[in-house]
């Protein structure tokens, strides 16, 4: 056992040259001087085989150097050799060097051992007590008579008290009394056997390390509150150990080349090495529950602490927020009741526009069947004698081709054209049928200059002798919409029937009815103006009346059935007065596009 004293004490004064021969680069007198300290603290065998390592490092790059040597120092004398300036670096806890933090102490590397060892740089502590007490957890602690090594220690003194206050206990008064002995370690396993004292703290492996020394330890303490076995009983939570600091007279360039060189250290086999301080909020945290080191001044307040200092403000504030609530309560009530009208108002009007949507709807449907009516009755009473007029010339032309008395390619000709325009009107009836069953139309991708020619090929065959000029033009790239070629055509067609019996009841000298397609990139266009008189405000208001007049002449359907099929092939139709009379009526149609 002394050799293994005497063998750590050489370790650590080759340690402490070391790392000051790195003070001694280029630039530096050999007169310089350094000093460094080291704190007590519990050190595990990787941790010594590393620090070895480093001393031999450090030898090895900067050779020998003269320094002050202080140590291994009691954290009591080692805080005041900080405060006074009379020291530059120390090795210590991560805790302690937090602990002063307002003495200008700055941490500078920390050790961070291999991936593979159970030490990760990470102690906790542990509580004890006499192996023959009842005391096994923390709650029964309470009350005890409590020792440790230093106030300034902290895995014996600072992180028990943590401990507890994490668990919800005052630390102030948790323990009957406190008692600092301000000896070794071992001793405060002699005070909890002795019995002048009941419960003590030391770092987390501590106990273990000296079984292997002290085997009769087991005999007289005992781990208690314990949270983990792995790699050593432990009653608290872990924090950063091992970390070199710097102190306020510390040279920065000096510091600058230490922490390089220990950067540049090469790892050990097991991957140890000296890697830059990155997180102490743990460490932090502590302090901050405790009301220690830089969060002395920051007390967690409470509420009763805040009615004792603001006991005027708060009855201020009571007053105000009485007030808004009763307010708010009225302002409540106020807009459930307006809320209440609201809903009512609303309900009411959309009753109101449910009822006025259904009479819509039923005269909607009343002015169809009576268009459709109308529609069938036209159909019936001019549909018979065409159809006659048709037949009995077919029959005469059948008997002219049996006496041999016509060219038979004429009369397949005629033939041709009277079977055509029968199923035309076959057609238009089928088509009035659809379109009171509301069935959709059948559309294919035409021309519309096709569609429309055929409209008016078959109006002018209609206009006798009346001299009615119908100027066509169509579009040169020839749009391709969606149609049901009979259905547009019977819109086209009287929408110029229309036209045209406006004309000659105004009794116009050279009555004309002008026809132009154009497109653009959407739509297709069709337009049919006329050269008509002015039309008054009421007149031209009643155009969306099922039929322009009451003439039963030919299919002279409505604006409206022109409109609904023109809606029907995804298209609108718009009535506007001509700058100089007439009328114009404007059809837009989508154009097809292919999927």
């Amino acid at each position: 056992m002394m050799n293994t004293k005497k063998h750590g004490r050489l370790f650590m004064k080759r340690l402490i040259i070391s790392m000051f021969l790195l003070l001694y680069l280029s630039g530096c007198t050999a007169s310089a001087e350094y000093v460094i300290g080291i704190g007590t603290g519990a050190m595990a065998a990787s941790q010594k085989l590393f620090f070895e390592e480093t001393a031999k490092y450090l030898e090895k790059k900067f050779g020998a150097k003269t320094i002050e040597l202080k140590g291994p120092i009691a954290l009591g004398e080692l805080k005041e050799l900080i405060r006074t300036k009379k020291i530059d670096y120390f090795i210590s806890s991560a805790g302690f060097a937090r602990l002063l933090g307002e003495e200008g102490v700055r941490e500078l590397v920390i050790y961070r051992p291999g991936p593979n060892e159970q030490d990760r740089n990470e102690l906790g502590s542990t509580f004890f007590v006499a192996k023959d007490s009842n005391i096994n957890t923390l709650a029964e602690m309470k009350g005890k008579r409590f020792i440790a090594n230093d106030p300034n220690a902290f895995y014996s003194y600072v992180a028990p008290l943590g401990e507890i206050s994490y668990a919800g206990y005052d630390p102030s008064a948790f323990f009957s009394s406190i008692r600092f002995q301000y000896k070794q370690p071992l001793d405060l396993f002699k005070a909890l056997k002795d019995g002048s004292a009941d419960v003590a703290a030391l770092p987390s492996c501590f106990w273990e390390s000296r079984l292997i020394d002290n085997p009769e330890l087991a005999n007289a303490v005992k781990p208690a509150a314990i949270v983990s076995e792995q790699p050593c009983y432990r009653s608290t939570r872990t924090y950063p150990n091992w970390v070199l600091s710097s102190t306020r007279g510390a040279d920065p360039a000096s510091t600058k080349r230490l922490v390089a060189a220990l950067l540049d250290m090469p790892h050990l086999p097991d991957g140890a090495s000296w890697s830059v301080q990155t997180d102490l909020s743990r460490v932090d945290a502590v302090f901050k529950q405790l009301n220690m080191a830089q969060f002395s001044g920051v007390k967690p307040w409470t509420i009763r602490d805040f009615l004792q200092k603001y006991s005027f403000s708060v009855f201020i504030f009571t007053i105000f927020l009485l007030a808004l609530l009763t307010f708010t309560g009225f302002l409540y009530f106020k807009l459930k009741i307006r809320s209440a009208q609201l809903i009512k108002t609303l309900k009411e009007k959309f009753q109101a526009d449910r009822a006025m949507r259904e009479t819509e709807a039923r005269l909607l449907s009343l002015q169809k069947i009576t268009t459709i009516d109308h529609m069938s009755s036209m159909i019936a009473h001019e549909l018979p004698q065409p159809l006659g007029a048709i037949l009995a010339y077919s029959e005469g032309l059948l008997r002219l081709q049996k006496a041999g008395s016509i060219d038979n390619e004429l009369l397949t000709e005629m033939l041709i054209k009277i079977v055509f325009q029968t199923r035309k009107a076959e057609e238009i009836v089928t088509s009035v049928r659809s379109y009171a069953k509301e069935q959709k139309l059948k559309k294919s991708p035409l021309s519309v200059n096709d569609v429309v020619s055929e409209a008016v090929k078959d109006f002018k065959s209609t206009l006798q002798d009346y001299p009615l000029e119908i100027d066509f033009e169509g579009h040169s790239s020839a749009p391709i919409c969606s149609l049901a070629p009979l259905e547009f055509e019977l819109a086209v067609f009287n929408l110029l029937k229309n036209a045209k019996e406006a004309l000659r009841t105004q009794g116009a000298d050279e009555p004309k009815v002008s026809i132009k397609i154009s497109s653009d990139e959407t739509y297709c266009f069709v337009n049919i103006s006329d050269n008509g008189a002015v039309i008054s405000d009421s007149d031209f208001e009643r155009m969306g009346s099922v039929f322009k007049s009451g003439k039963a002449s030919g299919l002279g359907i409505g604006l409206s059935i022109v409109r609904s099929i023109v809606q029907n092939h995804n298209g609108n139709l718009v009535i506007e007065r001509g700058k100089y009379g007439g009328l114009i009526c404007r059809i837009r149609l989508p154009i097809f596009r292919a999927e």
